[in-house]
């Protein structure tokens, strides 16, 4: 098995309109996932984007909205596990890559 890294970006958790975060269907999803999950990480608030050492913070569209990682047997199979996730009824979408150890 390998591990993946989702995170999770632009979800309305702090927004006043539309879909709103629920923390039910989130503990539901990650019970869902057995073993496959290896750590449930955590969801964020209030994000910004540091594009370098140079310029300041800026507000970032797709905001990162949190991470967890899950164990799969290939690329395919995480991708399968994240299109379940609860952040796309949230209007929010995933990002998905493969973990390697740092030495390697």
């Amino acid at each position: 098995m390998e591990r993946y890294l989702i995170v999770y970006r632009g979800s309305t958790v702090d927004e006043s309109e539309g879909p709103q975060h629920d923390a039910g269907r989130w503990d539901a999803w990650f019970d869902s996932l057995g073993n496959a999950l290896v750590e449930r990480g955590g969801l964020a608030r209030s994000s910004v984007e540091v594009p370098s050492r140079l310029r300041g913070p800026k507000l970032n569209s797709a905001s990162l909205s949190g991470y967890s990682v899950i164990a799969a047997v290939d690329f395919n199979a995480a991708v399968e596990v994240a299109e379940s996730c609860p952040i796309f009824d949230e209007k929010g979408s995933v990002e998905i890559a493969r973990l390697v150890d740092a030495g390697r």
